[in-house]
């Protein structure tokens, strides 16, 4: 299998590759995009409890953003809505993973095709993966 260096450095990095790290990278590349790579100029709350394999999303995170738990850029939530809110410049965006997608992984994804899985999401349309809102800072919802 042919798996892009991408993916091959966060594999290294988080000891192995698996499709809620792939998940990470992914929301980070649309965090990048939106706010940035300036080191402390958002910060991230990851809604994944903090044990594997949903928590390895965070690794994905840390790896394609400025934000890290070392340097209190990521917080980890208890609660598992594999989502993360970003708050930064103004405005606060939650990206979550879709449900369809979560359950094609939990029901489909087994060790032995582990890495396969990781490619096809790596290659998805980012509107076939998540939802993303958006809300001014301070705003109150509704």
């Amino acid at each position: 299998m042919n798996v892009p260096e991408e993916l091959r450095q966060a594999a290294d990095f988080h000891t192995h590759l698996g499709p809620y790290l792939v998940v990470g990278l992914r929301m980070g590349g649309v965090v990048t995009r939106e706010f940035g790579e300036t080191p402390f100029a958002y910060r991230i709350r990851a809604h994944t409890g903090k044990a594997p394999p949903y928590s390895c999303m965070v690794d994905g995170i840390q790896m394609s953003t400025p934000c890290t738990i070392g340097n209190s850029g990521v917080e980890v939530g208890n609660d598992r809505r594999m989502a993360i809110d970003v708050v930064g410049e103004g405005r606060t965006m939650t990206i979550t993973l879709r449900t369809e997608i979560f359950d094609w992984i939990e029901k489909e994804c087994r060790e032995e095709d582990c890495e396969e899985f990781s490619c096809k999401i790596w290659e998805m349309e980012e509107g076939r993966l998540f939802t993303i809102g958006e809300s001014a800072e301070g705003a109150s919802e509704g």
